[in-house]
């Protein structure tokens, strides 16, 4: 009776760490899952939108600085950005609605969706009444119908648009984070009861071997050894990589997306920093205002731009802004248009291009730093939903094999 007692409860744990195990391992993959495939490109998804629009309305303002005369600013260029900003907003919209979005999110996409086309419709206007105007001077003085229509579009994409990306970026932050932590916790979970499973497997096998050992008269029984062992390692190998599996899931969190996803909104802010050089330029009587929303947009920069070549390349964005404001309080118009769109070096346009490019690529770095540890933790699992299996299953037939003559002899 003792003896079957011993086997059963050997058995029983056997198993029962084999089916956390196994479920350990099936959660681990599904959390990665779900952030590498789902939540993560969402909140990318959601940070590229609100880039886009702050871009596509930096081109909208530019279009209008240049006006007709293409010897002070290539408009050409700039009309080649408006067209890609205005794909990259449809097609993150449509993308995030695709991956799957709460109620809240789904009416805040239509919202922004209706805001769009007033956007479009006003902007066309701002531009059709601007390209009716044969004689547009002094340089980068649009007429009044235009600028109005343009004011109009620009307060709808600061006080309703952007702050609905915005929303949509916050939403998929956060089913970032929740479900980062809740694979961390998950794996955490797995991790210690796989240690207690394990251990309690362990002492059960030790405490069968020492009753072999004493009821007959053996010094160690081989299979029960073989499986004491195989349990042993399965354990601590098994309770490690769900532990580190938890700590892989935090640190491509905060140490690879955050910093992609800060520089990514920093990007954004960039941009609508450019605009409001142009939009200074374009609504004087406005100029004050612009300078200083232009300022706080800096200040915001400097916090996030402290790395070396992106500080660098700040601080020649702002020179050329230096630039700039002079040659527009001097009354040097073209020069100012040129400097603000015109991307040949030592330009403003080209400073800021280059500010923006090295932006990106830091961005894209991180995000690239995240994707590659999602993919060693999918990794470091390979294996695991085969390997418990067999091992825990050839220690529970060992454990039979062990027993089974003894079980005679007691008979």
């Amino acid at each position: 009776m003792q003896l079957r007692l011993w086997t059963a409860s050997a058995l029983a744990l056997i198993a029962v760490l084999l089916v956390m195990l196994v479920n350990g391992v099936s959660d681990a993959r599904d959390s990665l899952h779900t952030v590498g495939s789902d939540t993560a490109p969402q909140a990318a998804t959601a940070a590229d939108l609100y880039y886009a629009l702050a871009d596509m309305d930096a081109q909208v303002a530019n279009v209008l600085l240049i006006g007709h005369d293409e010897q002070i600013g290539n408009k050409q260029s700039v009309l080649r950005q408006l067209r890609r900003d205005r794909a990259a907003v449809s097609a993150a919209i449509q993308k995030l609605v695709d991956g799957g979005l709460s109620p809240e999110g789904h009416k805040v996409a239509q919202d922004l969706l209706a805001d769009l086309a007033t956007y479009d419709s006003l902007t066309g206007q701002a531009r059709l009444a601007d390209d009716q105007v044969a004689d547009r001077t002094p340089a980068g003085n649009p007429p009044a119908l235009a600028t109005n229509f343009y004011l109009t579009a620009t307060a709808l994409l600061h006080q309703d648009m952007l702050p609905a990306a915005d929303r949509l970026g916050a939403d998929a932050e956060n089913r970032l984070s929740d479900s980062a932590r809740d694979g961390r916790d998950s794996a955490h979970t797995a991790a210690l009861t796989v240690a207690l499973l394990g251990t309690a497997a362990v002492v059960v096998l030790v405490g069968f071997q020492v009753v072999l050992t004493r009821r007959f008269r053996r010094i160690l029984n081989p299979a029960l050894a073989a499986v004491t062992l195989a349990v042993a390692v399965v354990t601590g190998l098994g309770a490690s990589l769900l532990a580190d599996h938890g700590e892989r899931l935090r640190d491509a969190k905060t140490e690879a997306f955050d910093p992609f996803s800060e520089l990514a909104r920093t990007r954004a802010i960039a941009s609508d920093a450019n605009a409001d050089e142009s939009r200074y330029m374009i609504l004087p009587d406005r100029g004050t205002y612009y300078r200083a929303q232009f300022d706080g947009k800096v200040a915001e920069l400097y916090k996030t731009s402290s790395q070396p070549g992106l500080d660098r390349r700040l601080a020649a964005f702002l020179r050329d802004d230096a630039a700039l404001v002079a040659a527009v309080e001097r009354g040097d118009r073209a020069a100012a248009i040129g400097m603000a769109t015109n991307i040949g070096r030592g330009n403003l346009a080209f400073e800021f291009y280059d500010y923006q490019d090295t932006l990106d690529d830091t961005a894209t770095a991180h995000h690239t730093d995240f994707v590659d540890r999602v993919d060693d933790a999918e990794a470091a699992l390979t294996g695991w939903t085969v390997l418990p299996p067999l091992v825990l299953g050839a220690g529970v037939l060992l454990v039979v094999v062990a027993v089974r003559p003894r079980l005679r002899e007691y008979r």
